[in-house]
């Protein structure tokens, strides 16, 4: 039974497409969005916010006075809200990211049409987008999406929508609410004043436009951006993995001891939203550089916890995995320089490395990133680390389409 990260609440027991999207979104993530709708985030666990922002975000599409006048409820399915949204008889739950992308689409082809000649060249340079940018709204979005292909969603939902602030409370309701001027223009106010109750109370198409756009970058977000966390204690060869498997080469291939002194980001390329995490140790980051790493930390999705497998387990290391283990995200072992060992130790070593990490057998795996040339021309136990990392990320509900292909069939060892 999978649950979120977090909120130790089974996903497969919610049927809400919008609670499950929030279930799975880290909560500081969705702070924007409580804020558009208005609600209470301090003190609250991640399963009641999900919960209370769906309930929120659906009401939006009822008319305010319903909602006045007869008990918020949880309001219409979401499915419901997108297909008078997009004109649509139906929308399915599996055509929900279609649906929500279509209107994304609309707006931001809206939005490009208001744009000077100017902004629209540097928005499409800004884009990386090839040739001229053209003038009209549909055009733009048409020829951004056959050039960013699956990127599309990603990179169009990335632009802030903003803060929706209501207005003030209309005048006519203040007038009306001064006993002396009521009594004076009493029949006109009041009936200005009903209409502008029933007007202010309305559905309102602008704010849930904006909160739409909320939900449609959470889900591009959640499905297509992928945070890897390369951990381990410095040359136990993290870097040699990162070029190994994504083909990222940092320049920070080095066998001296304390070359990875800060926590390194960087996006692989070719990949919309694939983000590689190097750090040397989760306690000396967190006490040098304490916001920044538990901010990165937060949002790692998967961790590669790797070791040298001729320094064996030490007791940092030990404390550092168990860390990883504790936040609750999926941890892969890896043991890395495994050419090294004489093979008649090499399985005891290994299963005394499995023992000490408390580690399963699927979540446990013996690798050479930068092994011995006549041993292995290729990294040796990169197709059995790609394979876990598809699953594992299938299971987050990631979008394993975003890892590289390995450009040859690699032996293992």
């Amino acid at each position: 039974m999978a649950a979120d990260r977090g909120s130790g609440v089974a996903l497969d027991r919610i049927t809400d497409p919008l609670e499950r999207l929030f279930l799975r979104c880290h909560r500081d993530e969705l702070l924007p969005l409580a804020e558009l709708v208005a609600v209470k985030e301090a003190g609250v666990g991640l399963g009641l916010l999900a919960r209370n922002l769906a309930r929120a975000t659906r009401r939006l599409a009822r008319h305010g006075l319903v909602n006045a006048m007869f008990g918020r409820g949880d309001g219409p399915p979401w499915t419901e809200v997108l297909a008078t949204m997009t004109g649509q008889r139906l929308v399915g739950y599996d055509e929900v990211e279609e649906a929500e992308l279509r209107i994304v689409r609309e707006v931001q082809a809206v939005r490009w049409g208001a744009l000077a000649v100017g902004e629209r060249e540097a928005l499409w340079t800004s884009l990386g987008l090839a040739g001229s940018p053209p003038e009209a709204g549909a055009d733009a979005m048409t020829e951004a999406q056959s050039q960013l292909g699956r990127a599309f969603g990603y990179v169009m939902t990335q632009a802030r929508t903003g803060v929706f602030k209501p207005s003030r409370l209309p005048l006519l309701l203040v007038l009306a609410a001064i006993p002396g001027l009521a009594c004076v223009l009493q029949p006109i106010l009041m009936v200005l004043a009903l209409s502008t109750f029933a007007w202010t109370f309305r559905a309102d198409p602008a704010r849930l436009e904006a909160v739409v756009l909320h939900v449609a970058r959470l889900r591009q977000v959640v499905v297509r951006r992928i945070t890897i966390g390369f951990v381990g204690s410095p040359s136990t060869g993290k870097d040699a993995g990162i070029r190994a498997l994504f083909g990222v080469d940092s320049g920070n291939i080095s066998p001296v001891a304390g070359s990875t002194k800060r926590v390194n980001i960087q996006r692989v390329p070719g990949a919309t939203a694939l983000y590689v995490v190097n750090t040397p140790g989760l306690g000396d980051v967190v006490q040098a550089i304490t916001d920044e790493a538990k901010e990165v930390l937060a949002h790692i999705d998967v961790y590669l916890y790797v070791v040298n497998a001729e320094g064996g387990v030490q007791a940092r290391e030990l404390a550092d995995y168990r860390a990883c283990v504790a936040s609750g995200k999926p941890v892969l072992a890896l043991v890395n320089k495994v050419d090294l060992l004489r093979p008649r130790d090499r399985d005891r070593y290994l299963a005394d490395a499995r023992e000490k990490l408390k580690a399963g057998a699927g979540d446990f795996l013996a690798v050479a990133f930068d092994p011995m040339p006549e041993l292995s021309p290729y990294p040796i136990g990169m197709e059995e680390l790609r394979a876990w990392l598809e699953a594992t990320l299938i299971e987050l509900g990631k979008d394993p389409g975003e890892l590289p292909l390995l450009p040859i069939r690699q032996p293992t060892f």
